[in-house]
């Protein structure tokens, strides 16, 4: 860290903690105060840094966020027995069961401006649609749900998408298009993420490019032998890395030798990429997990 400190974009990506939550940590609940320079711009320091840390930590642990700043201070020991998020889940439950679209934006909002996107995801939005998945009129709520998350995760993929001259991963959607959705948002590097996955033919042209690093499909739903056989021919022989992921990859789908088979959740999935990324791997060889 240089002696000027870090940008609120480095702390970010460093913390794993969107810059926009930054900000709300810092006006709304005054759990940092960063130095500035003259011109405004936010500088972190070591400490600043290894709060937000801290801060992440408790929030980890189930501590809600309005309780956060006290515990940091010594002020007052944790209170961890309330739920923030199965709280948060009832108040969505409760919009998505009265049609209330603007109550679910104004909660998603919150959410979001609180907690990194990362634990809105993974500690509500996840446990909240495996909920109504469950329930047995949890139909039409869980679509309302899930047409929402696509129309909000969207926005911030595009913004995700590779510049001009930049590389990136493709990431496709089988099924469900909320996981590879969520995975590509999360990801924290450029990348491409498409809901509808392409048969192997049409992705040639792109293959034939230098901007795709590799591709993985993430696995929202079990895809048929017929369209397993589209999506990844066995006589295919790509010369980057290839990877097949996603909630719904099981020992029972048969895919080609040259697929590399991820299993685990988001941070494995993640690790994946990296190892190829930091390889600067090209061909098939040693894709067999």
């Amino acid at each position: 860290m240089s002696d000027g400190g870090l940008s609120i974009q480095a702390v970010g990506e460093r913390c794993g903690v969107n810059p926009v939550t930054l900000r709300a940590w810092e006006r709304r609940y005054g759990l940092i105060r960063p130095a500035r320079t003259e011109r405004g711009h936010r500088r972190y320091s070591a400490a600043d840094v290894a709060r937000i840390r801290r801060i992440v930590a408790w929030l980890d642990r189930g501590l809600p966020i309005g309780q956060v700043r006290a515990v940091l201070d010594g002020r007052v020991s944790p209170a961890l027995a309330g739920n923030p998020w199965r709280q948060a889940g009832d108040e969505a439950l409760a919009a998505l069961d009265e049609l209330n679209t603007r109550r679910l934006e104004q909660w998603f909002q919150r959410l979001t401006g609180d907690y990194p996107l990362e634990k809105v995801i993974g500690q509500c939005c996840d446990p909240l649609r495996d909920h109504l998945r469950a329930r047995p009129d949890g139909a039409a709520p869980r679509a309302l749900l899930d047409s929402f998350l696509r129309q909000k995760l969207a926005g911030r993929l595009l913004a995700r998408a590779p510049s001009r001259r930049e590389r990136g991963w493709l990431l496709m959607a089988v099924g469900d298009p909320l996981p590879a959705m969520t995975r590509a948002v999360l990801r924290g590097e450029p990348v491409w993420c498409l809901e509808t996955p392409l048969g192997w033919p049409a992705l040639t042209p792109w293959l034939a490019g230098d901007r795709v690093i590799g591709v993985a499909w993430v696995l929202g739903e079990h895809p048929g032998r017929r369209r397993a056989e589209q999506l990844w021919p066995a006589t295919a022989a790509p010369d980057r890395p290839a990877l097949c992921a996603g909630p719904a990859l099981t020992d029972e789908l048969a895919t080609p030798p040259w697929l590399r088979r991820v299993a685990g959740d988001r941070a494995a999935f993640d690790a994946a990429l990296d190892e190829h990324e930091q390889r600067g791997e090209r061909g098939a060889t040693g894709l067999v997990s």
